[in-house]
């Protein structure tokens, strides 16, 4: 989501800066509100660099897990936020990194966390067109919003006025057609794509969401995703001030087994 990744990477006191992301119309939910978790493509892969430059032959690694703080809600009116990432432990098979997302003035509206393992099979094309696809939107997308940008589907009817009655299941919930765009340089589906479309499920698994941020994602990457995503949520508790959702993501495709792609959890907090 207009993502630049950094060969020129100056050190700080937060780490190394290894890429930049303009904000925009992108970064809006679909309730037309900015959302933190547009920030998943660019801390997935900033964090994957991070690790991969800090240890010798890791050229490739694939997300296990990641885990998303939203401090605030980005800006949409095209403020460049800076991804300043570490390696906190690494060796040939992988490892951990963090990082924080943040504006010129300092200001930090994202931090994140991820586990990464060695993977292999990459080629330079596929390196090629993944960093070219990094960059959108373009063209007549410039002005979509995120879950345009996704390929969003129609969620769950919700029930109607006053306080909502949760369901304390799972239960279907928005689904993604498939998007080429959105596919890594191995072929599958985008890590940070995926965690977008399990916060955008989570967020309209409310009824009563335009009263909640995100307060924070986590996800579990279990297998490689492809094709048309289907999810099914479950509203695990809904108190006044505190609100936590369970998402796992799975194929829509025919003959699909149901097994999931990926389980999050996300915690939304009371908006001031």
């Amino acid at each position: 989501m207009r993502v630049r990744l950094l060969t020129d990477c100056p050190d700080g006191l937060l780490g190394i800066r290894k890429g930049v992301m303009d904000t925009g119309h992108w970064v809006l939910d679909m309730d037309g509100r900015p959302t933190g978790a547009a920030a998943a493509v660019i801390l997935d892969n900033t964090l994957s660099a991070a690790l991969r430059t800090s240890v010798d032959g890791l050229n490739w690694v694939v997300t296990t897990e990641l885990h998303l703080n939203f401090m605030r809600p980005l800006p949409a009116d095209g403020t460049v936020l800076e991804a300043w990432t570490r390696a906190l432990v690494g060796d040939e098979a992988g490892g951990m990194a963090t990082g924080t997302l943040q504006g010129p003035d300092g200001t930090e509206y994202v931090q994140g966390t991820g586990w990464f393992q060695r993977a292999e099979g990459n080629t330079s094309e596929g390196l090629d067109r993944f960093e070219a696809l990094a960059k959108q939107p373009l063209g007549e997308e410039e002005g979509a919003s995120l879950g345009a940008l996704l390929a969003a589907g129609p969620a769950t009817p919700v029930l109607p006025g006053g306080r909502p009655d949760f369901a304390q299941s799972f239960v279907p919930g928005l689904g993604f057609a498939r998007k080429d765009l959105l596919r890594n340089s191995q072929g599958a589906l985008h890590g940070g794509a995926l965690m977008m479309m399990a916060a955008l499920a989570a967020q309209q698994a409310m009824p009563d969401r335009t009263g909640y941020d995100l307060q924070s994602l986590g996800a579990a990457y279990l297998r490689p995703a492809f094709g048309e995503i289907a999810t099914r949520t479950h509203v695990c508790y809904a108190g006044s001030s505190l609100r936590v959702v369970d998402v796992e993501l799975f194929s829509a495709e025919p003959g699909s087994t149901g097994k999931a792609f990926v389980q999050a959890t996300a915690l939304f907090r009371q908006a001031q």
